[in-house]
Order: C-alpha cells, then sequence, then structure tokens
C-alpha cells in the first residue's frame, strides 16, 4: 500500500494541536494532516486532563481516516510502537511504553498518546491521533507531576528548534504509516509486547469501578492488559494502571 503522505503544519503556541486539528478536519482536511507546535497552552490528555506543554519539546496530532474496523482499534497501539521506534531511531534512546500510552525513560514518563474518534454522519469517522514528548528538561515542572516527569533527553535549558522537532515528527509518522498503511496488526502488537515495561509486574487497575491489585500477564492481541487478579485472569481495555514495583528501562 502507498505510505501516508504527512502534510505538516507548525506553529509556535496553540491552545491545543488537537483542537486545532479538528477544526481542520471538520473542515475536510486529508488524512495525513498534522499540525505541530513547540509548546501548548491547554494540551489535552487522557480523560480531559491537561497535558503539560512548555516551549522546545514535540505537541503534534495526526489526522487518520480508518476505514477497517480493526485498524481504528489498534491505532493507539501502533502509535506506541511508532512513538518508541522513532525515539530510538532519532535520538538513539531506549524506551519502554506503559499501558496503554505512556512513554517510559528511567521508570518516568517521558510522553504520552491519546486518540479521539469523531462520527461523521452514520457511516463516517475521524480520528485525531495527539502525541507529545517531552525532550528536554523543564525548569517549572508543576508540583502535581514532579515525581513522575522526565524527558528524552535529561539536558536543562535546551530549546528544540522546528527543524529538530519537524525531523522527529516525520520520523514518527514514517514509523506510524509502516504500520498502519498496510495493516499491520499482528505485528504492531508484537512489537508492543517487546517494548512494554509492565510485563510481569504488580499493579494496581483504576477504572470508574475501583481499583484492583493484579499482576500483568500480558498484552492480548487486541492491546488489552492480561492480568492475573485475586479472582482470576482478566482482560481490560480501557483504564488505568499504577505501577507498584519498578519499571525499566
Amino acid at each position: 500500500m502507498k505510505q501516508m503522505e504527512a502534510d505538516i503544519i507548525l506553529f509556535d503556541e496553540v491552545d491545543s494541536t488537537n483542537t486545532v486539528l479538528k477544526r481542520m478536519a471538520d473542515d475536510g482536511a486529508k488524512e495525513g494532516t498534522c499540525v505541530i507546535a513547540l509548546s501548548q497552552r491547554k494540551g489535552q490528555g487522557r480523560y480531559g486532563r491537561t497535558f503539560y506543554s512548555p516551549h522546545g519539546n514535540l505537541y503534534m496530532s495526526l489526522l487518520l481516516r480508518p476505514e477497517d474496523d480493526k485498524l481504528f482499534e489498534m491505532i493507539t497501539v501502533i502509535a506506541g510502537v511508532a512513538a518508541a521506534e522513532a525515539i530510538n531511531e532519532f535520538y538513539k534512546i531506549p524506551v519502554g511504553i506503559k499501558w496503554v500510552n505512556d512513554i517510559i525513560v528511567n521508570e518516568k514518563k517521558a510522553g504520552g498518546i491519546v486518540a479521539q474518534s469523531y462520527d461523521i454522519g452514520k457511516s463516517s469517522r475521524y480520528v485525531i491521533l495527539g502525541i507529545g514528548i517531552n525532550i528536554y528538561e523543564a525548569e517549572d515542572v508543576p508540583d502535581e507531576i514532579r515525581d513522575i516527569y522526565t524527558s528524552l533527553t535529561g539536558a536543562h535549558n535546551k530549546v528544540s528548534g522546528s527543524k529538530e522537532i519537524e525531523s522527529f515528527a516525520r520520523t514518527i509518522i514514517r514509523s506510524f504509516s509502516r504500520y498502519y498503511d498496510s495493516g499491520l496488526i499482528k505485528e504492531a502488537v508484537g512489537r508492543y509486547r517487546q517494548l512494554s515495561c509492565v510485563i510481569g509486574k504488580m499493579v494496581e487497575y483504576v477504572s470508574g469501578s475501583g481499583t484492583i491489585q493484579a499482576r500483568v500477564c500480558g498484552i492480548s492481541d487486541d492491546g488489552g492488559l492480561i492480568v492475573e487478579t485475586p479472582g482470576g485472569k482478566k482482560c481490560f481495555r480501557d483504564g488505568e494502571i499504577r505501577i507498584r514495583q519498578a519499571l525499566s528501562p
């Protein structure tokens, strides 16, 4: 299949790359349209949380219009693999994935991924895939995330330039496109398992119905989290986990 052609629009600062791209998507923007900003005033994380977005890191939103239902359901998995592979290729830094969407470096969060889907009429939809990666250390990290926040390089007081950011974003899109355009779901899940830093770890699974203590056994073929609980094995496809043991890398 033909590889996705990325059409990148770069801003110095926006409220949210997801918000900007949604307006463009509603106006008919093509798949592969990508909005990048060097900072965000109102970055968006999962469950309506704010994503801390100081100047000089990568904040990108990619427009997808998947027609295949299985591919649609696996976008976050593919994106996690693509981001991890791109970081390793571009910055030569090994990273792990904490289910379902966190990029981990030295046991702390260096980035996150959120996929938001929108229906258009009865039979059409699009997805805005948001990826935020901390490249350099920020000086004023909020207290509520200070203990879990990190960057790829660990370097302070160095701000990424627009050429570096765009080149890094294209590396992510190229990796994503390799799986997405050819429907390589099985291969993406296999890589996700290899990159997972939670398999075998004790975790707290958190959802709207409460918290469950469990040990992670693996990742299912559809990207779910397989865990062993006091009540037996379960597979979760939504929610979050808190780690009870050290992560790696």
